[in-house]
């Protein structure tokens, strides 16, 4: 029984030996076929992956090249000698100021317009290189301009002097990292056929930016003439409605007249000289006209001077108020308020007042405010104080004495 088995195992040996290198081809065949495929896949991956990456340089960089055109701005704030602010004649705060706000607002909306593009960079390093070199620039502009501020306010001690420095050192090693990082980017993207990102440096001079460097500068800078901060608000002008009908007590030297003829034209020469107040001279010419005489003004009535208004139950008032400083005022609240002088209203002390509000005033700026109306009677007198305060800064205050007719 032994002999026929074993011959017939043979056979069977065969028979797997055939099924193994069946297994084999097919998975060598499988191997190659999935080969192919990875193969044809990575190869139309390829194309697709450089366009994604040409598309997110092309739309990054505009950003990049305003970024860079912020840098002569930087280099004319570091450089006073060549400042547009900065003349024979001394400097003017106000166009440093919008240099350093050109800084701020430019590299801030830089960060911006880069959260916005909505494409996904080439890699997560390459998005976050560039991040940061906006971002740091954006940081250092708004440093820099607190630095300014710091070095051109009313404290001038030591202690202020060695901050600003701070602050300024500070700015000079956020630049200098942002630059090193865009470097960096633009290597990482080196094999992008095109388009190509520009040369980005906002330090140009690592030196200025040394400690001596930072402390030479801001010498410069507090020495400027010009240049300290001046701080002050002013009323210009203080009217009514219903207008002021006429002015009683005017200085002899405020006069208005008028000519009237019905045969040729004529001038009307009006001189108003108010002490503390600019001297002006107006010349109109009219044909065949009459003009009362009265006398109004669009300033503020002299000290000692009555303003009559026509009958009413209601005062509005109308204010121009200015910031003569060199530095932006924010904010400012203006308060108008009557006092009675006379009357039943004067007996029980009858006062009241309003108030409005500007958001901003930027240095040599005026602003007309047209004041909720007041409660008034007639006969009366009162006197109307018009006041302007900015946080910290001395307060405008001007008086007018009005009395309501009958």
């Amino acid at each position: 029984m032994l002999g026929p088995l074993a011959r017939g195992s043979a056979p069977l040996k065969r028979r797997a030996r055939r099924r193994i290198v069946v297994v084999v081809i097919s998975a060598l065949v499988l191997a190659l076929l999935v080969g192919e495929v990875v193969d044809q896949v990575v190869k139309a991956s390829t194309p697709a992956a450089r366009r994604s990456t040409s598309s997110w340089v092309a739309a990054v960089a505009p950003i990049v090249g305003e970024s860079s055109g912020l840098s002569s701005t930087l280099r004319e704030v570091r450089n006073l000698g060549g400042l547009p602010a900065c003349t024979s004649g001394g400097c003017q705060r106000t166009v440093l100021d919008a240099m350093l706000g050109q800084l701020v607002t430019g590299s801030a909306s830089d960060v911006v317009q880069l959260d916005d593009i909505g494409l996904i960079p080439p890699s997560q390093r390459s998005g976050s290189l560039l991040e940061g070199v906006l971002s740091g620039r954006a940081q250092a502009s708004k440093t820099l301009a607190g630095a300014v501020a710091l070095l051109l306010g009313p404290s001038r001690g030591h202690a202020t002097l060695a901050r600003a420095q701070g602050l300024l050192l500070s700015v000079g090693s956020e630049l200098t990292a942002a630059d090193a990082d865009y470097r960096e980017l633009v290597r990482s993207l080196a094999h992008v056929a095109a388009p190509k990102l520009g040369q980005s440096v906002w330090v140009s001079s690592a030196k200025s930016w040394t400690r001596g460097g930072v402390q030479g500068w801001a010498n410069r800078l507090v020495a400027a003439t010009g240049l300290q901060s001046l701080a002050s608000i002013a009323i210009l002008a203080v009217s009514t409605n219903p207008p002021v009908l006429r002015i009683q007590g005017l200085p002899a030297s405020t006069t208005t007249t008028a000519t009237t003829t019905t045969t040729s034209s004529t001038t009307t020469t009006t001189t108003s000289t108010i002490p503390g107040k600019r001297t002006t001279t107006t010349t109109t010419t009219t044909t065949t006209s009459t003009v009362p005489p009265t006398t109004t003004t669009l300033q503020v009535p002299p000290p000692g001077s009555l303003s009559v208004l026509a009958p009413t139950s209601k005062l509005a008032v109308q204010v121009v108020v200015a910031n003569a400083g060199n530095v932006g005022a924010s904010p400012v609240t203006v308060v108008a308020a009557l006092r009675a002088r006379s009357g039943a209203a004067q007996a029980v002390g009858t006062s009241t007042s309003v108030t409005d509000r500007v958001r901003s005033l930027a240095p040599g700026v005026a602003r007309y405010l047209s004041m909720p109306a007041m409660v008034v009677h007639k006969g009366e007198t009162y006197t109307l104080t018009v006041s302007a305060t900015v946080p910290g800064w001395r307060v405008a205050v001007e008086r007018v004495v009005v009395h309501v007719a009958t």
